[in-house]
């Protein structure tokens, strides 16, 4: 008979022999995808590095203090603007997510993440398990950047974090994935709130997040800048965490949260589209044609164009059928147009997320 303490002995030594096995794959798979990137010692900059070391601030939240109950849809669906003081930077529809990704990397990383899948699900049942638990808990540490202690320098309050948490849960009820709030962090840096582009290379955003990044591949960092272009997020995808990991997580315009500021975004569905790409989905417009793999989920129509404002109907490939994604998360059109994700896109989350994070 094995005793209790020999088993989990035997399922540490397991995990950990696999996932030495992917850290080893995952290196070797970003470096032919990077094209020499990561040689680039742009953190290093001395325009970049901020003299300041130090938190201003950290609260830190129980295991159950994070996840702030919503009892009416309204309170994360139809919140509007009510912050009258705020410039908002960009009223046009011409934002971007900065997860873009040539057909040519998406087949290196298709051809990896096959791999990497079958790696995992080679392991034990407990295993298994044990990654369910953890994705129906991602523990969140929030990084508040700010240039003064105002809204409109970024200084959002605890109850707007909090929101944001709700509605993340909201948008992910289902799915089996769940996010607990950890921390609130703060920190006073006017460079990397104010001139962060949304380019996974921007010297700003790479030494904000080593200076900052909290936890291991399952800990969802965020942080909340003002983006010096026309992005709303940005997000490290799960294959690259073992390559550069402290450049995981999540780069999110400060204003975009339930009730706040950013005109048609307003309603936290850029973080719940950002959190996707942290957990491997695509757009669903990947790739821009209407024939090949796309997204790689089955059961998302064929889409060629992005989608903006909120189309009563769109269908940029009518020889297939089944018209645009434009009410899902994964699309680019107003946050009061998209509901939904397809049981592919999670099934596809769950298993990038098994591959990679858990």
């Amino acid at each position: 008979m094995i005793s209790t303490d020999n088993l989990q002995v035997t399922l540490c030594l397991q995990q950990s022999q696999s996932l030495l096995r992917m850290k080893l794959s995952a290196l070797t798979f970003l470096l032919l995808i990077a094209g020499g990137v990561a040689a680039i010692p742009v953190e290093d900059s001395v325009e970049a590095v901020e003299t300041e070391s130090s938190l201003d601030e950290v609260t830190t939240f129980d295991a159950d203090a994070g996840d702030v109950l919503v009892t009416s849809a309204d309170d994360i669906y139809t919140a509007d603007a009510t912050d009258g003081t705020l410039v908002i930077p960009y009223e046009n529809d011409s934002f971007t997510c900065g997860n873009t990704l040539t057909q040519s990397q998406i087949v290196t990383i298709e051809s990896h993440f096959s791999s990497a899948l079958s790696t995992f699900n080679a392991q034990s049942a407990d295993i298994l398990a044990a990654a369910a638990v953890k994705r129906s808990a991602i523990p969140v540490v929030w990084h508040v950047i700010y240039t003064s202690k105002t809204l409109a320098g970024g200084y959002i309050s605890n109850s707007a974090v909090k929101k944001s948490i709700s509605a993340l849960n909201a948008h992910y009820k289902g799915s089996g994935f769940g996010f607990k709030l950890k921390q609130i962090k703060r920190k006073k840096n006017t460079n990397w709130f104010k001139k962060t582009k949304g380019n996974p290379t921007d010297s700003y955003m790479i030494a904000m997040k080593n200076a900052l990044h909290t936890g291991g591949a399952s800990t969802l960092n965020v942080y909340t800048v003002d983006f010096a272009d026309n992005t709303l997020g940005l997000a490290a995808f799960p294959w690259d965490y073992y390559g550069f990991p402290k450049r995981d997580g999540v780069v999110l315009q400060y204003n975009a949260y339930p009730g706040g500021s950013y005109k048609n975004y307003n309603q936290g569905k850029v973080l719940t589209h950002e959190v996707a790409h942290w957990l491997g989905v695509y757009h669903v417009f990947q790739g821009g044609s209407c024939s090949g793999m796309g997204d790689y989920v089955v059961d998302t129509p064929q889409q060629s164009t992005v989608s903006w404002g909120c189309p009563a109907s769109k269908d940029s490939c009518p020889s297939i059928g089944g018209g645009d994604n434009i009410h899902n998360f994964m699309d680019y059109t107003y946050d009061k147009c998209k509901t939904k994700f397809t049981k592919g896109q999670m099934t596809r989350a769950t298993q990038m997320s098994n591959a990679y994070r858990f």
